[in-house]
């Protein structure tokens, strides 16, 4: 009798090309446990690095913390390991009196997800004596509901004393930004509110201020006027760079032996370089001009050489032009209508990925037509609430099977 046939009897170039349709690091290493051959084959160098490649773009140049391992494989997986820590100072479970619970559900992809949008969305932080602490990202969570016995979508919704315990302690408002002499001390009965419900498009019409179906309240898709306006600033145009010159690195590199340690470490130092140059660029211009529209006229016209980032380039031996990179950026730029639409661009592909764990929580396979209802956790402003002076915004986006929470910290100033 013929033998039932198996993916493990395929050649291993075969193999090898399957591999190299698997997109996801995590799907990847799941692939190569199978078994002591696919595991071989699935740790080839040159698959890591392009998974690499494709999963930091656009970061390398915001990632703090790299790692010494020489085999690309390895140095993702510690990469990995780094930036899918949880944050602890969230809350793990939500015990509600009628027994409903919402335990936390974040998966190792999921928490890489979020910590690679915070690294998407960091923004420049002026240097005010006033603001003590700001993360603009604080943390994103998935939790599953258990016992479920609340309906969170009729609309005269009355919370319990246990639903407002739960529902505060997870929302995190900072008790001295409720207790002001304009904004007197408020119970969280007062402000943990149901907003409305949703059903096909809860993305966009549950978020605040229209995010375009970005992954959280303040997370926004740019708007068309961005096109005048930029917000994304020097951080964004350093996004740009590093996508860019990351494509001439992979390019360059394509067939040689250099580590993803080194290739993290030259897209630091050239990047940091090329910030410092455009600072040295910018008094040519007027202040109303955008960073793109700098950019761009500095290449056509040939305003400015560049100079010590082709140093750079010579210093770590690198067959690359400083101007070839910058004529890059340039036409990178012009695909736009404004640099936060590039940024923007980066941004949407960890959105993306994140929407499809978030929907796996909250749309089970057989439930893609429950209703979505949010509510407030904290009385921020930014959320629709009427402090101005809470710095933590956190709202609760709850379908039948799971919960989305999502948390921000403003850093208000401080008097």
């Amino acid at each position: 009798m013929a033998s039932n046939p198996s993916i493990v009897h395929l050649p291993d170039l075969v193999l090898y090309n399957i591999c190299s349709f698997i997109e996801c690091p995590f799907d990847l290493l799941h692939f190569g446990n199978t078994c002591s051959r696919l595991r071989k084959i699935s740790s080839s160098s040159s698959l890591w690095w392009s998974v690499a490649f494709r999963w930091l773009k656009g970061l390398w140049f915001f990632m703090e913390e790299g790692t010494s391992e020489e085999n690309a494989r390895n140095w993702f997986l510690e990469i990995l390991r780094i930036y899918s820590k949880r944050s602890l100072n969230t809350k793990l479970e939500c015990h509600f009196s009628n027994n409903e619970t919402w335990i936390r559900v974040d998966s190792p992809k999921f928490r890489f997800l979020v910590n690679m949008i915070r690294l998407a969305y960091s923004r420049d932080k002026d240097d005010h004596p006033a603001v003590l602490y700001e993360q603009w990202l604080y943390d994103i969570g998935v939790y599953k509901r258990l016992e479920s016995s609340i309906d969170f979508t009729v609309p005269n919704l009355k919370f319990t004393e246990s639903m407002v315990h739960q529902l505060s302690a997870l929302g995190q408002a900072s008790e001295r930004d409720l207790q002001r002499r304009k904004q007197p001390y408020k119970d969280p009965k007062y402000y943990i509110r149901r907003i409305s419900s949703s059903r096909d498009s809860w993305m966009s019409d549950l978020f605040p201020e229209n995010p375009c179906g970005s992954v959280c309240p303040l997370l926004m898709s740019p708007f068309q006027e961005a096109i005048n306006h930029e917000t994304s600033g020097l951080q964004g145009l350093a996004m740009c760079f590093s996508v860019v010159f990351e494509r001439r690195l992979q390019n360059y590199y394509r067939t040689s032996f250099v580590s993803l340690q080194r290739i993290w470490e030259i897209v630091k130092v050239f990047t940091t370089v090329f910030l410092s140059e455009m600072l040295n660029l910018l008094p040519l211009f007027e202040a109303s001009h955008d960073l793109k529209f700098i950019v761009i006229t500095a290449v056509d016209e040939n305003l400015y050489d560049f100079k010590q980032l082709q140093l750079i380039l010579d210093t770590i031996d690198l067959n690359i032009k400083s101007k070839d990179v910058i004529q890059d950026l340039s036409v990178f730029l012009k695909r736009y209508n404004g640099l936060d639409f590039a940024v923007d661009d980066v941004r949407s592909h960890f959105r993306s990925a994140l929407n499809e764990e978030i929907k796996n929580v909250l749309f089970p396979s057989d439930s893609f037509n429950s209703s979505v209802t949010r509510i407030n956790i904290t009385d921020s402003d930014l959320i629709g609430g009427d402090n101005s002076r809470q710095e933590m915004s956190a709202a609760a986006f709850v379908s039948d099977n799971g919960v989305l929470v999502t948390w921000h910290l403003t850093g208000r100033m401080r008097y």
